[in-house]
């Protein structure tokens, strides 16, 4: 064969540049998710996106092809009736079998409910269980509430320890749907976790979802790619003063580490939490010279530059959390070196000021604390470990204050436990509980279920030398 001529080969090398161009290219754009990369506003469309600060447009909307489900007489859109009564034969062939327990509701039965909500509970509390009419999923009929056939659990946490709940979460997507409202991401959603709420999405951004690990539609259509991914994530600064992140693996183990910093030698304590509400995990860090500081995340990745919000708080011992049920911003309980306890209200996801200290409590110069909701019940209450090694259980009202009588011990042989701090979601959906580390380094998780602890077990070894986050 005759030998290219130059202008030939220059062609064809233009050609293989172009092509491996292309080929980068596509490579990039695939990296991306597939639908638009803002949030679809269309209600028709099974991605729309409704949350509480996007309606749907109009307000009234009324869902076009409403069909009944069959043999009931809940209302839903026709592909969502086709593909949940296969995800049902999946679940009963399973042997966890499923019923509808709620799916379309209009305008004025949205306004009905939330209403109900807001007079038994109040308007903070409510617009964590209940969507203001025009804002709800229901309305879309996209979404369905699923139960288990046999009634228990109900619309409850604890549908996502049955078998049922188990059986939605690692296989709805394959029908199309997704779990809307997850374990920890209620900054996120805005919504506490919601097991039985399954949202139709179609199954090929179902699929893609859940190959990608996108646990909302917020982080889908938002591009989001954090430092910290959730919640769950561990955190920990080494003795060489490194910062490294620890993805879960969502099932009781941890993911490969990336490192996040340097420079974090001078720590006393550290607190991954969503400190503004913007959806995406903060670092709060505590200084050993007193300084408290805060480091917010972006949502491509890295943090803004830190901000101080608090200075005195080198005696201090402090944990994060949610003390005032439904309040926007977690916020700080502390033990002051006294030993009298406090609560830091985070009023503006900003700085912290004595005008939003109260007392809660004195006595405690010999106890360690944690924030942890023991009992399931939605409100955040105070562990102690005691010198000794007793664990008491200090239940909180979700209104900063402690239930009168409500002291218990709940566990013995704490004082080997140097730090610890509680966790959703660590062995999968609706999973809670402690990771704790020992005074050997040894890295444990302690379940904490609807009973009380479950069966403890190791996560590693060799930790002693790691500042872990709280």
């Amino acid at each position: 064969m005759p030998s290219p001529t130059r202008p030939a080969r220059l062609r064809a090398r233009l050609i293989s540049v172009v092509a491996l161009c292309c080929a980068l290219l596509g490579g990039m754009l695939t990296a991306q998710p597939a639908t638009a990369a803002l949030p679809v506003g269309d209600p028709n469309s099974y991605h729309v996106l409704v949350t509480k600060s996007r309606p749907l447009n109009p307000l009234n909307y009324i869902a076009p092809d409403l069909v009944y489900f069959p043999g009931t007489n809940y209302v839903m859109r026709s592909a969502v009736s086709a593909n949940l009564t296969n995800l049902f034969a999946g679940a009963r062939n399973a042997g966890a079998p499923l019923s509808v327990v709620s799916a379309y509701r209009s305008y004025d039965e949205q306004a009905a409910l939330y209403n109900y909500y807001v007079s038994i509970y109040g308007q903070a509390v409510a617009d964590t269980l209940s969507a203001r009419p025009g804002h709800s999923e229901h309305q879309t009929g996209l979404a369905v509430d699923v139960g288990n056939a046999n009634g228990s659990c109900g619309l409850g946490s604890c549908f996502g320890d049955t078998p049922g709940g188990r059986w939605v979460a690692a296989n709805a997507y394959k029908y199309g749907f997704i779990i809307r409202y997850p374990d920890g991401y209620q900054s996120t959603t805005g919504y506490t976790y919601e097991p039985w709420h399954l949202r139709y999405v179609g199954r090929p951004l179902a699929a893609e979802m859940k190959t990608r690990g996108f646990p909302t539609l917020e982080h889908y259509f938002s591009g989001s790619n954090p430092t910290i991914k959730s919640s769950t994530d561990l955190t920990a600064v080494d003795s060489a003063g490194v910062l490294w992140n620890y993805p879960p693996t969502w099932s009781g183990g941890l993911s490969k580490r990336s490192r996040v910093g340097s420079g974090w030698g001078g720590l006393k304590a550290g607190f991954a939490t969503d400190w503004n509400a913007d959806g995406v995990q903060d670092i709060l860090a505590q200084w050993q010279d007193g300084r408290l500081t805060l480091y917010r995340g972006l949502r491509g990745g890295g943090f803004q530059t830190p901000i101080r919000i608090g200075s005195g708080w080198a005696n201090h011992e402090i944990t994060v959390g949610t003390w005032w049920r439904g309040s926007k911003y977690p916020s700080v309980v502390t033990k002051d070196g006294a030993g009298r306890l406090w609560h830091y209200a985070n009023n503006t996801g900003g700085a912290l000021s004595s005008q939003a200290r109260g007392q809660i409590g004195s006595g405690w110069q010999n106890l360690r604390i944690t924030l942890a909701d023991y009992d399931r019940d939605g409100n955040q209450d105070v562990l102690g470990t005691r010198a000794s090694g007793e664990l008491v259980l200090y239940r909180s009202n979700g209104l900063a204050r402690f239930i009168p009588e409500s002291r218990r011990t709940i566990g013995s042989g704490w004082q080997h436990i140097d730090s610890a701090r509680a966790v959703s979601g660590f062995q999968g959906p609706g999973s809670y509980g402690l990771t704790a580390r020992t005074s050997s380094g040894i890295l444990k998780h302690y379940p904490i279920t609807s009973r009380g602890w479950g069966g403890s077990f190791t996560i590693g070894t060799g930790w002693q030398d790691y500042r872990l986050f709280r």
